[in-house]
């Protein structure tokens, strides 16, 4: 009995009163069968034998390796690596044992005992990767980190293929490809004109197109002050004008030239009547002077219902811009400040002191003070 309470382990040769039993040898000296085991193990554990054949208890054993007798009556071999010891009591140490014995039966399953033939196919369900001398290495499972991993790699790996196969349907297949170029607010333009400056956007996928590239090369088109670019999926590209407002025509020889405030040449007519706006004298050496710039920005703040009733504006200074309607009426309007009051009170006075009422001068160069004669 040990100090722990606990019976001793019995070993071979150990003497009856240890309770262990011998095993018999056989008639011709040899070492038992179920005895052998791998010889030149060190003697210094307890239940080995040292090179004279004798146990550290000091009894015979058999030759050629170590055993262990465990009922009195069955002999078991013992590996070189393994070690006879006494369990410790329980507690604090016990639970540090039990996790060493644990830990290295854990090793000693990794690896299997003989390696399949060369020959032999894999078996379904095999985790062996690889195999050493003596044994086949097991792999282990993956972590579940690794796996995380290498689901998130493939998961960009598959997005990053969906944004390649995407980018090209968008940038180079001819899904998307115009087909019909449309023109809308076209009344001082001709809409060929401008579906001729686009015929080299068909056929060129939407998403490959700018709206700076369309606007430049509309926008060289004289009638036409800004454009909007519609682009409808899947293949129709439009073009919205915001074209220039004719405010005066200038008499070039035999023709009129309608231009905008800002003198820009819009269109041609053969008469007057035909322009519908007022004509500026002095001819086309006025376009660009300060004095064309003073016409046109009172022509530009008048309403509709005056601008077209004019015949012609003429301006002797920058001072004395004066207006004249088809029936013989004129206005002195003066300078170009207040110009939009000014033709706020002219509009007024033409509404209630119009034709028939027998005026024919309207001053409004003083807004606040206008004068019917």
């Amino acid at each position: 009995m040990s100090r722990h309470g606990r019976p001793h382990q019995p070993r071979l040769g150990d003497s009856a009163r240890d309770g262990g039993a011998e095993v018999p040898a056989p008639a011709d000296g040899t070492a038992p069968e179920h005895a052998a085991g791998p010889p030149g193990d060190p003697g210094d554990r307890p239940g080995s034998t040292d090179p004279g054949g004798t146990t550290a208890a000091g009894g015979a054993a058999p030759q050629g390796g170590r055993v262990r007798v465990n009922d009195g009556t069955k002999v078991t071999p013992l590996a070189d690596d393994e070690d006879l010891e006494e369990v410790p009591a329980a507690g604090g140490r016990f639970s540090a044992w039990r996790r060493h014995r644990q830990e290295r039966a854990a090793s000693r399953t990794l690896t299997a005992s003989r390696l399949p033939p060369e020959d032999e196919p894999a078996r379904a369900g095999s985790t062996a990767v690889g195999a050493t001398a003596g044994g086949t290495v097991v792999a282990f499972p993956a972590s579940a980190g690794a796996r995380r991993r290498r689901r998130r790699i493939a998961a960009v790996l598959g997005v990053l293929a969906a944004m390649a196969v995407l980018a090209g349907v968008l940038f180079l297949s001819p899904a998307l490809a115009v087909r019909e170029v449309s023109v809308r607010g076209a009344e001082l333009t001709d809409p060929a004109r401008v579906e001729s400056a686009l015929e080299d956007y068909r056929g060129v996928p939407l998403t490959r197109i700018s709206k700076d590239e369309v606007r430049d090369r509309v926008g060289r088109i004289p009638q036409v002050r800004s454009i909007e670019v519609l682009l409808e999926p899947p293949h129709h590209l439009v073009v919205a004008l915001h074209e220039r407002v004719p405010v005066a025509a200038i008499e070039d020889g035999d023709e009129f030239v309608v231009v905008d405030s800002e003198g820009v040449a819009l269109m041609t007519a053969g008469s007057a009547e035909e322009a519908g706006v007022p004509v500026v004298t002095g001819g086309r050496d006025v376009l660009g002077s300060e004095r064309f710039d003073a016409i046109a920005a009172v022509l530009a703040a008048l309403p509709e219902s005056v601008l077209t009733r004019l015949r012609t504006a003429s301006a002797e200074s920058l001072s004395s811009v004066e207006l004249a309607f088809t029936d013989g009426r004129t206005v002195v309007w003066g300078t170009a400040e207040d110009s939009e009051l000014k033709a706020q009170v002219l509009r007024e006075l033409v509404e209630a002191r119009g034709a028939g009422s027998g005026v024919e001068t309207y001053d409004v160069s003083s807004p606040t003070r206008p004068v019917v004669r």
